[in-house]
Parts: structure tokens; sequence; C-alpha cells
């Protein structure tokens, strides 16, 4: 088992490096040619290499279907640069900026005819003089759903050796395209769309506009690095400080990432498994040690979605919730076969998730 989970990475990672897009369908073909002689001849040499072989083939199909489904949802060249009217909901933290408010918003509808745009975009509302008129920029939380008059470009990015990519950072976060929002008569259509991502998203800017409110930038210049560690918004840490911390190289400690959701489930474990064996009754009830393990999943979970549920941090649940599962299994199982185990549900979920969301 867990040489076919390493031949599936494998696969992926290999079509990570690829120039270009290949056909799948030679690969699929493949992965299904070596599965059935691998089960016929499960347990001897020859079947263990064919399995090995088409979990590899399977893996680099895997990873070039969800790349072909997440390019697919692309800004048709026609309508770069046009207005296109899109009703949507604003679908995360609003960063501010000097000449306005930098948001995600998600397409759910498309008012102007026949425009083909991506379904998640990251569009620039500027305020300030423009086009003869002064214009004032209402204020945006997540959750509402506006009625925008847009214009949009295909992501692009610099390319510079060792350089921020900003175009694999859009495609990581599923923004196919950027623009900005004409300044044409908006209409806020509902102040909070009632589903999970957007109620937490709008929990995130509570708490962000607490931490404003308790400890004023003007006050305390590191306020911002509270909010960058509660919320994940690493925007509103002072630019002095992130200078500091860049020439340091302790950048990375800002990014809410495996070691912090990590710390978090680690601490309510202890705490929780601490009280509860001093607890009778629910001690007979459950064991210290399971109710420790999955309260500390729990925590890790809830504190995972308020950073934002950036790619490091689900890594972190799902990894978090094998090695519990694992140990509440009542099995001795190998490190090993934990960790594989884990990378096999990060690969799969990611791809799984994918397929409900498009």
């Amino acid at each position: 088992m867990r040489l076919q989970i390493l031949a599936f990475a494998a696969g992926v990672i290999a079509l990570q490096m690829q120039p270009e897009l290949p056909v799948l369908w030679p690969w699929a073909a493949a992965a299904l040619a070596g599965a059935l002689p691998a089960v016929v001849w499960r347990g001897s040499w020859p079947g263990r290499l064919l399995a090995v072989v088409a979990c590899a083939a399977l893996g680099f199909a895997w990873a070039g279907w969800r790349a072909e489904v997440r390019l697919g949802d692309a800004l048709a060249a026609e309508w770069e640069g046009r207005d296109v009217e899109v009703v949507g909901v604003v679908a995360a933290l609003p960063q501010e900026f000097s000449q306005g408010s930098r948001f995600e918003f998600v397409v759910e509808r498309v008012s102007t005819a026949t425009a083909v745009i991506p379904s998640r975009v990251m569009l620039s509302w500027y305020q300030g003089r423009r086009d003869g008129e002064d214009f004032v920029r209402p204020p945006l939380r997540p959750g509402e759903r506006w009625h925008l008059t847009v214009r949009l470009k295909q992501p692009h990015g610099n390319a510079n050796p060792n350089g921020f990519d900003y175009e694999a950072w859009l495609l990581e976060r599923d923004i196919r395209a950027t623009g900005y929002v004409r300044p044409a008569p908006a209409e806020r259509l509902d102040a909070m769309v009632w589903q999970p991502a957007y109620v937490i998203e709008r929990l995130r800017d509570a708490a962000r506009a607490s931490f404003a409110a308790m400890l004023p930038a003007a006050d305390y210049p590191w306020a911002g690095i509270l909010v960058a560690l509660a919320v994940g918004d690493q925007r509103a840490i002072h630019g002095d400080l992130w200078t500091t911390f860049n020439r340091t190289g302790t950048t990375h400690l800002m990014s809410i990432s495996g070691l912090h959701v990590t710390m978090v489930a680690a601490l309510f474990a202890i705490l929780v498994g601490f009280a509860w064996r001093r607890v009778p009754a629910l001690a007979l009830r459950c064991p210290g040690q399971r109710a420790a393990l999955w309260s500390g999943c729990l925590a890790a979970l809830l504190y995972a979605l308020l950073a934002g549920f950036a790619v490091p941090a689900q890594r972190t649940v799902y990894m978090l919730a094998v090695a519990a599962l694992a140990m509440s299994s009542g099995r001795v199982v190998a490190p090993s076969r934990t960790l594989c185990l884990a990378l096999a549900v990060v690969l799969l979920i990611a791809g799984t998730k994918l397929m409900f969301t498009k």
C-alpha cells in the first residue's frame, strides 16, 4: 500500500513539471491496463510492479484532470477590458489600500448577454476622482451580494526567478481573472448570504474589526501581528514591521501554516486530556486519550477555518484527522503507513473538493 501511494504522489509531482497540459486519456488507459493484471497477479512481484506503475499513471491523470478543470474556468479573450454586469458575493476579507479596496468575488450570475467569465475573480474597487466625477466606494463586508459592472483581464504575474509568483497564487485560490469595478451604479442586493463559507468569513471580519477597535494601529503598531496570527490577514502587519520580518527571515512565522495549526491542536488536546481524566463519568464513557485526540482535531479545524483555511492549514487538518483515526482504531499502525495514508487523503480530497465546487 505504501509503495502504491508514493507512486500515485510521484505521478502528481510529474504532472507539475510538464511545460504544458498533456493529453490525459492515454495515462488513464495505462492506469486501467496496469491495474487489471495487478489484481490478477496480486502478491507476486510482477503484480506489485504493475500496481506501482498503474498508480503512478493514475496520479498523473488525476492531477491532469484537476488542472484541466481549473484552467478550463477561464476568461474568454474577447471579454478582456469590456464592461460586464455581474451578480455575486464578496467571498473573503476585503483588503484596504490607499486608493480603495481589493476583494475576492464569487460570480453567481452574468447579466451581460453572451459574456463568459470565471466563477471566482479578484476585484479592485477604487475611490476618488475618476472620469471627472467624485466617487466614494461604499463599505464592503464578506457575504454581501452585489450587482456590479466590472472590467476583467486574465491573470498575469512577473516571472522573476525566486520571486513571488502572483499568477500561481491566484490559481491556488481558484481566481481565474482580475479586474476592477466600474463607476456605474452598484447595488447591494443582500446584506448577508447565509452559506457556511460566507458565515466564517463574516466571523473573520468581525474578529479583525474587534482588533482594530481595541488596538488602534496608530497606538499599537504591533496589533497587525495579532490579526495575522488570529485570522490569517498578513496585510494587517505594518509595513515597517514586515520589512523587519523580511530582513530577519521570519516572515514565514506570520503565515498560518502547519506549525501554528498543530500547536493549537496540541494545546487543546493537552488541556482536554488533563481535564477529562479527572472526571470519572467522562473517563468511563470515553478514554481520555481519545477525547484529547479528537478535541485537538476539532480545535485545529476551527482555527484553520478562522485563519482562512489556506492550503497549508487544510493539509495539516487532514493529516491530523488521519493520525487521530489511526491512533483511535485500536490497532498498531506504523508511522510510515499513517504518513502515507495522510498523503493519499490530502491528494484525493483536493480533487474531490474541486469536483463538487465546479
